[in-house]
């Protein structure tokens, strides 16, 4: 079986990124992760994709005076690996039409670049969505229920592109942000890499922003 050829973009320490590897492992998962790129040189993420043996690419965005300068020196870098689709796993970093040009997918006419969110994108959009769901925003002080993991395509906003999957997580009464935190990562863990599958195994459609799960 042909694997999805597939690049991770981590800024920080790469649990998702871990979630993907692991699940790449399994004969039957239709992708492998091509390269890693990061951002920031610290990053353990970088480290998780030594000890995994797979190719990384560090690219640190200071000293480019754009985003999109930035991100066309990472598309160069990554050329050679023939990429298929982009996960973003904790990329803090806003992308550019440039890079979502540089990977859509004419034959499947899907955007080719994917993202994780911990909160429903149709409310709340942009960093900190565990401190969104407890309540803790100056913005937004009313504590949820529940939160609901959202991955979804990237568009040129932010967290606002066409949603392919949600998974809810309680938000308990005796929550902490980290409790919250810890619960929402098992979920993110879970449901990324099936997102991924359902993209390799081309059972996506997307019609009038709206994602079809063949």
């Amino acid at each position: 079986m042909e694997k999805l050829r597939l690049g991770v973009f981590i800024s920080g320490g790469g649990t998702n990124l871990q979630s993907i590897i692991d699940s790449c492992k399994q004969t039957d998962f239709p992708a492998r992760v091509a390269v890693v790129v990061s951002n920031k040189a610290g990053a353990y993420g970088l480290k998780r994709a030594e000890q995994a043996g797979i190719p990384a690419v560090c690219v640190p965005h200071k000293g480019f005076k754009t985003r999109e300068e930035h991100e066309r020196e990472i598309v160069k870098r990554i050329r050679p690996y023939n990429l298929e689709a982009v996960a973003l796993a904790g990329y803090m970093r806003v992308v550019t039409g440039y890079l979502l040009d540089s990977f859509y997918n004419h034959e499947r006419g899907l955007p080719g670049v994917i993202n994780i969110h911990p909160a429903d994108t149709n409310a709340y959009q942009g960093a900190h969505g565990y401190e969104f769901a407890m309540g803790m925003l100056a913005e937004h002080p009313r504590r949820l229920e529940e939160t609901r993991i959202t991955v979804h395509f990237v568009d040129k906003g932010v967290d606002t592109g066409a949603i392919i999957k949600q998974a809810p997580v309680p938000v308990l009464p005796e929550d902490t942000i980290d409790d919250l935190r810890a619960r929402g990562l098992k979920v993110e863990h879970q449901v990324y890499p099936e997102v991924i599958r359902l993209y390799a195994e081309g059972k996506l459609k997307l019609e009038d922003r709206k994602v079809i799960i063949l």
